[in-house]
């Protein structure tokens, strides 16, 4: 059995407990702003937002975490989520808190899935498991999230990311714990006082000097020039889950409990072919394993435009799924196979820039294409740009 160093362990446990509480509440916002009477074009905008901040700021924040390590930027992290919540929670009164929620819930994603995975693919035999801990979180979180708009209504889905977030910075602390050499109470005492540190602390120049760093790296770092690329065309579709596939699934007469079933099926399937990976990239490769399997997700995005049978809707998403699975461990082993470790924390802001500006500009474009002719379209759109997009970049990078 092969031993994950105890601060990995945290950090993944963390990240189970990240994403299950992201999960809990991103597909039901475009939902709820349905619900008050936001137009489709404005729901838009609100999840474009929150792929915009994450997209502008994770080459900084992944430098940052190379400059002063990961501690601050993961308590950091847990901090933004619990004020995006508190938002959430104030929007049930005055509904453009929305807005102010995906700001913080988007600056928190940023440095969360810049900082986690760039320490991460440091420690040994983590990788694996933390890649099936993300999946998990997002498995039951997506179901849980339905279950509690249906019964208790949507203040309650914000209140679970509060209790959430409170966890979170539980285990930020016991993360710092576990990597210092202070004893338990004098990690309380530094926890707090780093809790409270002033901006002008925190080495913003160099951060903002990053993005020339990581245009160098990414000219002269083919492989990750080809992981950030794929992040840009499988992020266009993993933004869908945020805004277009919930919308559509609603449109055609779905409870949010049974939306958030189907979203379960896909991330399970999704989530259970990661556990493969290792033997089909060492029968196939990297690079072959994951374009074909993200043309056949598109494929299967087609599909799910397609039809409105709840029964064909979970087996097209649990195959979309496994079209899907295979990119996140595989980006990151590419990733992680060709950069140094001074520069592995920037070079994941470049995947995760890219990442969310395929997501933003997937939800902007697909967004244009439901409001012009109808979600049905939109989603058939964006499942032939994955299907075309992953197999150019397969013939450019070959």
């Amino acid at each position: 059995m092969f031993r994950i160093d105890k601060d990995a362990k945290i950090l993944i446990v963390f990240s189970l407990f990240c994403t299950f509480g992201v999960s809990n509440i991103v597909p039901y916002i475009p939902i709820f702003g349905r619900e008050i009477g936001m137009p489709v074009a404005l729901i838009g905008n609100l999840v474009l937002l929150y792929y915009l901040l994450q997209a502008v700021t994770r080459i900084p924040l992944g430098r940052l975490s190379d400059l002063i390590g990961h501690h601050k930027p993961v308590l950091l992290g847990s901090l933004l989520y619990l004020f995006s919540a508190l938002a959430f929670m104030g929007s049930m009164k005055v509904w453009p808190l929305l807005f102010l929620g995906e700001i913080f819930l988007g600056l928190a994603n940023s440095i969360t899935w810049v900082t986690v995975p760039s320490y991460i693919t440091s420690s040994s035999n983590a990788l694996p498991v933390y890649s099936f801990s993300v999946g998990l979180g997002w498995l039951i979180g997506s179901p849980t999230g339905g279950y509690i708009k249906d019964t208790f209504g949507m203040g309650w889905v914000f209140f679970t990311l509060f209790v959430v977030a409170l966890v979170l910075i539980y285990l930020s602390w016991l993360f710092y714990f576990e990597s210092s050499d202070l004893t338990r109470r004098e990690s309380v005492r530094n926890f707090i006082r780093m809790s409270t540190v002033s901006p002008s602390t925190i080495p913003i120049y160099p951060s903002l000097k990053s993005y020339l760093e990581g245009w160098r790296l990414l000219r002269t770092n083919s492989a990750l020039l080809f992981a950030s690329l794929f992040s840009f065309i499988v992020f266009m579709t993993f933004g869908l889950g945020a805004s277009i596939v919930p919308l559509y699934f609603s449109e055609i007469g779905i409870a949010s409990f049974f939306i958030g079933i189907l979203i379960s099926i896909r991330v399970a399937t999704s989530t259970f072919i990661k556990l493969t990976c290792r033997k089909l990239t060492s029968s196939f490769g990297n690079y072959r394993v994951l374009i074909v399997s993200t043309v056949i997700a598109g494929l299967f995005i087609v599909l799910v435009s397609l039809t409105d049978q709840f029964l064909l809707l979970a087996i097209f998403s649990a195959l979309w799924g496994l079209g899907s699975g295979l990119y996140l461990p595989i980006v990151f082993d590419i990733i992680g196979k060709n950069t140094e470790q001074a520069d592995r924390g920037i070079a994941m802001g470049i995947r995760g820039t890219l990442g969310t500006f395929g997501a933003a500009f997937g939800t902007w474009a697909f967004s244009l294409i439901a409001g012009s002719f109808s979600l049905g379209n939109s989603l058939f759109a964006a499942g032939i740009f994955a299907a075309l997009g992953s197999l150019v970049l397969g013939v450019a990078f070959r």
